[in-house]
């Protein structure tokens, strides 16, 4: 794992009812989820520069993406 994975990902990850997950390899799946699609948003990201697109406006539809979301 890099140093930036490393700052991404967070200390502890919480389940829906706050306390702590303690199984390692949720906490493993999880991690590689994250690394997974930050690796993703870097590809998309790349690409829209390369492309003329605006990063600031594809970072924007990401998030309003992730935050659409319904849980």
């Amino acid at each position: 794992m890099t140093d930036n994975q490393k700052n991404i990902l967070p200390k502890i990850w919480k389940g829906s009812n706050d306390e702590n997950i303690s199984c390692s390899e949720k906490i493993k799946i999880l991690n590689e989820n994250i690394i997974e699609i930050n690796q993703i948003t870097e590809d998309a990201l790349e690409d829209a520069i390369l492309m003329g697109a605006d990063p600031k406006q594809v970072i924007e539809v990401i998030i309003k993406t992730l935050e659409a979301k319904k849980f």
